[in-house]
């Protein structure tokens, strides 16, 4: 049933008071200063500080006469450059947000191949489905985990489940090994069902591109250092797996509590797909912030701990979202809405694990606080 139905809001946020004074406001915020949506003057040095701290940190592995724990060390330090490439300009770029240019966001979007993810396979699951349907089981690809994890109070409980809490935080770390190992084939092959979007058969041009570069990423990182650094074959692969263990587990602890926490919803949609509340309202009620007053955590993390403003407008360059997420929280006050937030990542993430500690423990009232929180506006 839930392969086959198309889901659907089933209130329009056009006419509502709420989302046209939004609208409004962001308008005269770009108009009043005379600048564009998109990537300024900060956006590009990042860009070229993200692709000077990938490149650099490459040659120093490669060119460094570094000792097996040094290799070590320099993997991470170029884990760390692949992520913020990923969070602050593929991520923008994948979402037409970072130019007006298609051209120049396609290009840009590429950095997620280059890092190991494909941005094909990504758009798919991130654009498609999670943004447009977020928190809704059968909708939103993030809430699949195999059973590993329960995310949803609508997924069934199994009984290790009740040890997820401990367990997460560990698994976590394998995540992005796995991605670039298996999840992209995984959902090339097996998944034809992205959102509403559904895939008979992948545009040839995207499959030469993905494993293109797929083969590209394996040369890079593991078999060039393998055959030309003089250090033990198991220091480079100790190396890249250490990587992915610091880039899987940053990952999670900045994307997890975004929609997986103890105050954000998860609305279940009727037999015919119909969600019984309007966009805008329902990423109230499935977001949630973090660390907004942090410059530093905004700098690094390209913003993604101001989510809802990114789920409002995620054609708009990070770069503004504090601005515009200031606005966002008034005008919210203004009409009613509950705009939600953490001060820190720190925690933000505990609140996740204390989430999933309940779900792990709990079912039957926990449909009660799975509904929307907000009004329809």
């Amino acid at each position: 049933m839930a392969e086959i139905r198309q889901f659907k809001f089933t209130h329009k946020v056009s006419a509502s008071g709420f989302s046209k004074a939004l609208s409004l406001r962001v308008d005269d915020y770009f108009h009043a200063r005379r600048i564009s949506r998109h990537a300024n003057l900060e956006m590009v040095c990042k860009t070229i500080l993200g692709v000077g701290l990938w490149i650099g940190t490459y040659l120093w592995l490669m060119t460094g006469g570094l000792s097996s724990l040094a290799v070590v060390g320099v993997y991470v330090l170029h884990g760390f450059a692949q992520l913020f490439m990923a969070f602050n300009i593929a991520h923008d770029a994948n979402h037409g947000a970072y130019s007006g240019s298609k051209r120049v966001n396609r290009a840009l979007g590429f950095v997620f191949d280059l890092v190991g993810v494909s941005s094909y396979v990504w758009r798919l699951l991130h654009n498609d489905a999670h943004h447009a349907f977020v928190n809704i089981r059968g909708a939103d690809t993030t809430l699949v985990s195999g059973d590993i994890f329960r995310f949803s109070p609508h997924d069934r409980r199994r009984s290790f489940h009740r040890y997820q809490h401990l367990y997460a935080p560990f698994l976590y770390c394998l995540s992005t090994l796995d991605w670039v190992l298996t999840k992209d084939y995984r959902w090339l092959f097996n998944g034809q069902r992205f959102g509403n979007r559904r895939i008979v058969k992948h545009p040839p041009r995207e499959l030469i591109l993905l494993f293109a570069a797929k083969v590209f990423y394996y040369t890079y990182v593991l078999a060039i250092p393998l055959l030309y650094l003089s250090v033990p074959w198991y220091a480079v692969i100790l190396g890249f797996i250490v990587m992915h263990f610091f880039l899987g587990f940053t990952i999670a602890l900045i994307f997890q509590p975004n929609h997986f926490n103890e105050e954000a919803s998860f609305p279940e949609a009727d037999d015919e797909g119909h969600i019984s509340t309007d966009y805008i309202s329902h990423i109230f009620d499935t977001t949630v912030d973090y660390a907004r007053g942090n410059p530093f955590a905004n700098w690094v993390l390209g913003c993604l701990n101001l989510h809802v403003i990114h789920h409002m407008f995620p054609g708009i360059c990070h770069v503004h979202y504090p601005p515009l997420t200031k606005i966002v929280k008034s005008t919210a006050e203004e009409y009613g809405l509950s705009y939600r937030e953490h001060r820190t990542i720190t925690g933000a993430f505990l609140a996740h694990l204390r989430w999933m500690k309940v779900l792990g423990r709990a079912d039957g009232d926990l449909i009660a606080l799975a509904g929307p929180h907000s009004t329809t506006v």
